[in-house]
């Protein structure tokens, strides 16, 4: 229970938190706006664990929770979560997989709902850095003497941004499933590869999500897939990595969300604009009645804005990470995660190499199907490991990313997942007829629970907000 010493110092806190929380760790750093609306923010309060107070109130960044053991000992983890929709209804929670450990530990913690929802790594990194300066004043602690960084999903690109941003202010960071600036150029790519399969194109006469509704009666529903949807999953499969464990398992609930159609439509958004497949190789089991050659040749190319994905563009998230950072950073990534693929592993390795940080970044890879299908045990090791790392110890284990993923992970998965494929997926499945139609030209629900309506509804959110991103050369 909260002591009433600790109640006060909240109520002061939320009095003082407006001027207190100001970003002032952020001067310099311009993140992309967030949209003109009412924002509404949830009742942050929580139950603090045993042996720990709980702290939470509104900001500048919208709403925040802070935990503090008894036992603190001195350092502050900040969690940055991951995409939240498209909502006005802005959420915080702890960090998970390790909160109790956390605190076992002394560590305390800080998270933030940041000032909005979308797809919004720069006003995530903003918000969270924020809690640095507004935790003396809503804890009454000293100014914490370490802060590490870790983020989920988006979260995870807002990790990996704030280990570039503000190279020394981390002792390390450490980033799951981590997203980041040429994720969206696989989703355009994506709906790119599915014009040339479908023979229906992406335009400003229809909305894009009308147009990936007719796609996806084509493909069929995952995993009942017609040949045509066999090729697209052999394309999104093929582009974003290779063949590797669960990788056709975790195909099946994002399909649809991985295609996107709002840069090929002539979207504006800044995310639009700064989009690219200029350079995507896109690969494909040619078993499946396609050539890579045939299907690089018909797809439509379309660059993304120099002004916005160059070095010297206004944003830094829309950019692709120059690999410049200081301290350590670590990452974990699951073979079958087809939402955020693994193929951002490499992406990231080839920057940190290129910049001659290669010794500061350690990898690792899990075999499971979800995206962000960590267990407890793997995400405390790795948390641990960083810490020990960071505090002068040796440089952990990690996974070589540039190897074949064929048979990756087993090195730091624990335990191997219920129906692990072992060396290698078998090949994709033939094609099987498309299942019946509902009356809106849907798909029906099919066995796995995602109805292709109700993945054309996700890509809309996901293409009003995201529906491109930055750039990428693929060279898997």
């Amino acid at each position: 229970m909260r002591s009433i010493a600790a109640i006060v110092l909240v109520m002061v806190a939320l009095m003082a938190a407006g001027a207190a929380a100001s970003p002032a760790r952020a001067d310099g750093f311009q993140p992309v706006p967030c949209r003109d609306q009412a924002w509404e923010p949830a009742d942050p309060a929580f139950e603090a664990l045993p042996g720990a107070q709980a702290y939470f109130g509104s900001y500048d960044g919208g709403i925040y929770r802070m935990e503090v053991p008894a036992n603190w000992n001195g350092e502050l983890v900040l969690y940055a979560h991951g995409y939240r929709g498209e909502g006005n209804r802005l959420t915080v929670d702890a960090p998970p997989w390790i909160r109790q450990h956390l605190i076992e530990q002394g560590y305390a913690w800080a998270a933030s709902s940041y000032a909005c929802n979308s797809y919004v790594p720069g006003i995530g990194l903003r918000d969270t850095v924020a809690l640095i300066d507004l935790f003396p004043t809503v804890t009454g602690r000293p100014a914490p003497s370490r802060v590490f960084l870790m983020g989920v999903s988006m979260g995870g690109h807002i990790a990996i941004l704030g280990a570039h941003v503000y190279p020394e202010l981390f002792a390390g960071v450490l980033a799951l499933c981590p997203a980041g600036p040429t994720l969206f150029d696989y989703f355009a790519a994506n709906g790119a590869a599915a014009e040339v399969i479908t023979g229906l194109q992406f335009s400003g006469s229809e909305p894009a999500g009308d147009t990936l509704a007719r796609m996806l009666a084509m493909f069929g529903e995952p995993p009942n897939y017609t040949a045509k949807g066999l090729q697209m999953a052999s394309v999104m499969i093929e582009s974003s990595g290779g063949a590797r464990p669960f990788a056709f398992d975790g195909l099946g609930p994002y399909f649809a969300r991985t295609i996107s159609g709002a840069k090929l439509a002539g979207d504006q958004s800044l995310l639009a604009r700064a989009a690219s497949n200029a350079d995507w190789e896109y690969r494909i089991d040619e078993r499946q009645g396609l050539s890579q050659a045939a299907l690089n040749q018909a797809v439509r190319r379309m660059a993304g804005d120099p002004s916005l994905r160059g070095p010297s563009g206004p944003y830094e998230e829309l950019k692709p990470f120059s690999g410049a950072i200081a301290r350590p950073l670590m990452t974990l990534h699951t073979t079958g995660d087809m939402f955020v693929p693994i193929f951002l592993q490499r992406d990231l390795r080839r920057a940190v190499e290129s910049a001659g940080k290669g010794g500061l970044l350690v990898q690792r890879i899990i075999r499971d199907p979800r995206h962000c299908g960590f267990t407890t045990e793997e995400v405390r090791r790795a948390f641990d490991d960083l810490t020990a790392w960071a505090a002068g110890g040796g440089r952990p284990a990690g996974d070589d990313v540039f190897a074949s993923f064929e048979n990756a992970g087993l090195r730091f998965t624990a335990p191997l997942r219920e129906g692990d494929p072992g060396t290698l997926r078998p090949p994709l499945p033939a094609a099987t007829p498309a299942p019946p139609k509902t009356g809106s030209g849907l798909a029906a629900k099919g066995g796995d629970g995602v109805s292709t309506a109700w993945a054309a509804a996700a890509v809309l959110l996901l293409a009003a907000a995201a529906g491109a991103g930055v750039g990428l050369r693929r060279r898997n």
